[in-house]
């Protein structure tokens, strides 16, 4: 137990520095912006900051309704699947956050999400394929690891570092237009310019998205005690997910998602599933699938399904 809570309060620590970095980039951006357009009466371009960051505020408050129209997700009434509260209330306990609403999904394909703007308006979303292929060990891993989501308050975060772009683009525009040989702005470089810079920041934000989602796994890793539950989990909801069919569906959700593989990587889960139906281990499977990666997760909201099991694994070897 010991132990336990130390790698916890090592996690807490290492979000917080992280957090904390993400702020400080897009703080620091934004008052180098505020400062040049102060003296360069930057005004229109200010304007379009601001209408940017409105939008992006916007985005997050509506967004909880979007989420539930997209996905035609229900609120579980109030004695329904009393098992599945129970799991909630108890991850949210020793998360130390108020306890999520409960939503269902009429989905086949098995998959979770959490959603919402606070952590006292958060919400967790089951689909009904989830129920219906994992057990109750890997139902709970999954369910913990949303709410480490919450915990982290990663919907805030996640909509703060989104302006990241947007403000690289228009730091491009006022600190390097382009100029051609009279000294005058050339409107094409200036805008290949900017929009090589907002999507260099869609970059980052893509980072510490999959980042993220290293951090809700060690929660549900430590929350749980047991990592190779969350590993089972991933493997079977990845293994289903990878299918073009479950991939057509619903897009726009993905980057909520527990798992959201690429098609790029659908013959490594598939190799992996396979193995272990063959009653391989763990151990063995990673030992095989060691070092594979891809250039194709950089634009990936989640980090590749075998380079969360090979973390996963270092977990329940260090407990």
């Amino acid at each position: 137990m010991a132990s336990t809570q130390y790698s916890t309060f090592g996690l807490t620590l290492r979000m917080m520095l992280v957090t904390m970095l993400v702020f400080g980039i897009v703080a620091s951006v934004l008052g180098l912006i505020l400062v040049y357009a102060g003296f360069s009466g930057s005004g229109s371009i200010l304007v379009w900051i601001i209408i940017s960051f409105a939008f992006l505020l916007v985005q997050w408050y509506i967004g909880p309704w979007i989420i539930k129209w997209s996905t035609k997700a229900k609120e579980v009434k109030e004695g329904e699947l009393p098992e599945i509260r129970a799991i909630l209330a108890k991850y949210a306990g020793i998360a130390g956050i108020p306890v999520p609403k409960l939503y269902i999904v009429d989905n086949p394909y098995p998959n979770a999400f959490a959603f919402g703007r606070t952590q006292g308006s958060s919400a967790i979303a089951v689909h009904t394929g989830l129920l219906r292929m994992l057990g109750t060990d890997e139902i709970e891993a999954v369910i913990a690891h949303e709410i480490g989501h919450i915990k982290h308050r990663d919907v805030l975060v996640m909509t703060f570092a989104g302006a990241l772009p947007i403000l690289l683009y228009y730091a491009f525009i006022i600190f390097f237009g382009g100029k051609d040989n009279n000294g005058q702005s050339s409107f094409l470089t200036t805008i290949i310019g900017a929009n090589v810079a907002s999507f260099l920041g869609q970059l980052i934000v893509l980072a510490i998205s999959r980042t993220r989602e290293y951090y809700a796994d060690e929660f549900s890793a430590y929350a749980t005690a047991n990592p190779k539950a969350l590993m089972m989990a991933l493997t079977r909801i990845s293994y289903a997910n990878a299918v073009p069919q479950a991939q057509a569906q619903n897009k726009t959700m993905n980057s909520f998602y527990i798992a959201s593989p690429s098609s790029g990587e659908r013959s490594t889960i598939n190799e992996i599933a396979l193995m272990l139906g063959r009653g391989s281990s763990f151990a063995e499977i990673l030992e095989k699938e060691n070092g594979k990666g891809s250039l194709t997760e950089l634009l990936m909201t989640h980090p590749l399904t075998v380079k969360r099991l090979e973390r996963l694994y270092a977990l329940g070897k260090a407990s």
